[in-house]
C-alpha cells in the first residue's frame, strides 16, 4: 500500500516538473518574441523563469537522488563485497535522512522569515520560491523511508569492468 501512494507521488511529482519546464519554455519565449518582435520585453517572464528553474532544479535534485545519480564516492563497490556495499548504502541513507531532517527544519525558519517578502515583480511571496527546498528534502526523506519500509534495495550500481 505504502509503495502505491509512493508510486503516485512520484508520477506527480514527475508531472510536475514536465509542466513546470514547459511553463519555463514558454516564460523565456515569450520574452524573446516580444523583446524582438514588438520592441517592448516582457517585464515579469524572467522572474517567472528564474523561479520555476529553481522549483526544476530542487525536484531535479530529488529524481537524481532516487536513481542514484548524484557524484558518489565508489570505493567500496570496487571492493566487491555485497554485504559491505549494503551496509555503506544504507549508512549513506542514514546520513542522507538525517541531513534533510535537520535543513527541513531549518527551511522552515526561512519560509516563515519569507513569508510577507513578495517578490520584486510577480509580488510573489518569496516563502514559496523558498518552498522548493523543502519539497525536495521531503521528497528524497520519504524515498529513503519507503524504501527501508518496503524493504527494496538500493538500486544496483553500475558494475567496475575489471581491468
Amino acid at each position: 500500500m505504502i509503495t502505491r501512494i509512493w508510486t503516485l507521488i512520484e508520477r506527480a511529482t514527475l508531472a510536475l516538473l514536465v509542466v513546470l519546464f514547459s511553463a519555463m519554455t514558454l516564460a523565456c519565449t515569450a520574452q524573446v518574441v516580444w523583446r524582438y518582435a514588438f520592441g517592448d520585453p516582457l517585464v515579469w517572464s524572467e522572474e517567472l523563469a528564474r523561479y520555476l528553474f529553481i522549483w526544476i532544479g530542487y525536484l531535479s535534485a530529488w529524481v537524481a537522488w532516487k536513481h542514484r545519480a548524484h557524484i558518489a564516492l565508489d570505493a567500496v563497490t570496487y571492493l566487491n563485497n555485497p554485504r559491505l556495499t549494503a551496509l555503506s548504502q544504507r549508512l549513506v541513507e542514514a546520513l542522507v535522512l538525517a541531513f534533510c531532517l535537520y535543513t527541513l527544519k531549518s527551511s522552515f525558519a526561512l519560509i516563515a522569515i519569507t513569508h510577507s517578502q513578495p517578490s520584486a515583480v510577480l509580488e510573489l511571496p518569496m516563502s514559496v520560491v523558498y518552498a522548493g527546498y523543502s519539497a525536495m528534502v521531503v521528497l528524497i526523506g520519504l524515498d529513503i523511508l519507503v524504501g527501508w519500509l518496503a524493504g527494496a534495495q538500493a538500486p544496483a550500481q553500475v558494475p567496475v569492468p575489471e581491468v
